[in-house]
């Protein structure tokens, strides 16, 4: 009897086991790697052990630069809702890559999910993305309103072309809505098992939401989403599904260039762009294009004078009063003189008087510079 009970013991942790592996291999293959820098994503299924459950989200990069911002709520937990979830997911995406336009996705989606069993009543957000622009034209299928925070703290709630969930009998067309983004605000997509509790109105838990968004939208989009995810978290943890998806305007400016000098008056147009949509302003711009060129003249002259052929990375990102600046080669820098000369040495000093925080990190594998500036 001992021996046999063992057996069934082990016999059930082997299924439990063959289950999570399961999860975790529907998980990957559904949601897909990692998104892109300027987003952050996070998820939390209601039923243990499983990695999956009833939401989802999404980000699309589409042929013609835009990018499609999908999230999404099926009803029910567990591998049941999950396989729903993830035929609903690829066919979405299909659709927006056919044509970019949310409410025919969404219109689309009613269709595919009358017909398949277990998804009726699925809300959904779906939007496309302009980020050069910061237009945001979106649709929703009765899901919860996302929510918009600007750098200056104000606060408004995407609303507008709202209609019925998908796979219910809507005889209308779907609508849609458009915004804009302000430079350096942010965007918070969920389902509404991050705000949802029992007992009370939908809008207090919407409200929590907005009110952390607000108090951190200095807060670099990752730190963000933890913040969000332990900030709401009920004491009991998360009685339902829970996805979330953050995106800040604009999406920071990643250039990797060759160290020669031919390179710089491209990178230097590019940063002149970005620094517009990012909402610096004339004086401010000139500042961080002057530091910058320093930095990278510096890296492509000092950190790599003694390689050919090696690449240099700019990385640039705001938040709602900051500026971020990281230049990194592959090499490392000459010590400065101790008596600049006339026309030569003067980069270090340059770039920490126009910037108000500098840091050169030198270290085996290369030399990084990081650069900050409070946001005029």
């Amino acid at each position: 009897m001992l021996a046999g009970s063992l057996g069934q013991g082990l016999h059930r942790v082997h299924q439990h086991d063959q289950q999570r592996e399961t999860a975790l291999a529907l998980q990957n293959a559904i949601l897909g790697p990692a998104v892109s820098s300027g987003f952050a994503v996070r998820y939390q299924p209601a039923t243990r052990p499983l990695q999956v459950g009833g939401d989802w989200y999404d980000v699309v990069d589409l042929d013609d630069g835009r990018i499609a911002l999908i999230v999404g709520d099926c009803v029910g937990h567990g591998l049941e809702a999950a396989t729903i979830m993830g035929q609903l997911r690829s066919a979405c995406r299909a659709l927006l890559l056919e044509h970019p336009s949310p409410a025919a996705a969404l219109t689309a989606l009613d269709r595919f999910a009358a017909r398949l069993p277990g998804a009726r009543c699925t809300t959904a957000f779906c939007a496309v993305l302009s980020p050069d622009t910061g237009e945001l034209v979106y649709s929703s299928a009765g899901h919860p309103p996302p929510i918009l925070v600007q750098a200056d703290r104000t606060m408004r709630l995407l609303e507008d072309a709202r209609a019925t969930p998908l796979g219910l009998p809507y005889d209308q067309s779907r609508p849609e809505a458009r915004d804009v983004m302000p430079p350096r605000a942010t965007l918070l997509l969920y389902t509404d098992g991050l705000v949802e509790r029992r007992r009370e109105p939908l809008d207090a838990g919407i409200a929590r939401a907005a009110d952390l968004v607000q108090e951190n939208r200095s807060t670099a989009l990752d730190d963000l989403a933890n913040e969000i995810m332990s900030g709401l978290a009920p004491s009991d943890g998360y009685q339902d599904d829970v996805a979330l998806l953050l995106y800040r305007q604009p999406v920071p400016l990643e250039v990797e260039l060759a160290a020669d000098v031919s390179e710089l008056a491209s990178t230097r147009a590019a940063l002149r762009g970005w620094l517009s949509r990012a909402g610096v302003g004339p004086d401010q711009s000139i500042n961080v294009l002057i530091a910058a060129g320093e930095a990278l003249a510096n890296a492509i002259e000092h950190g790599h004078r003694n390689r050919t052929g090696g690449t240099i990375v700019l990385l640039v990102s705001a938040v709602a009063d900051r500026l971020h600046i990281t230049v990194t080669d592959a090499g490392s820098w000459k010590p400065p003189e101790p008596v600049a000369s006339a026309h030569r040495g003067r980069g270090i000093a340059l770039m920490r008087a126009l910037m108000h925080d500098v840091t050169i990190q030198p270290l085996a594998t290369g030399t990084t510079v990081h650069m900050h500036s409070r946001i005029a």
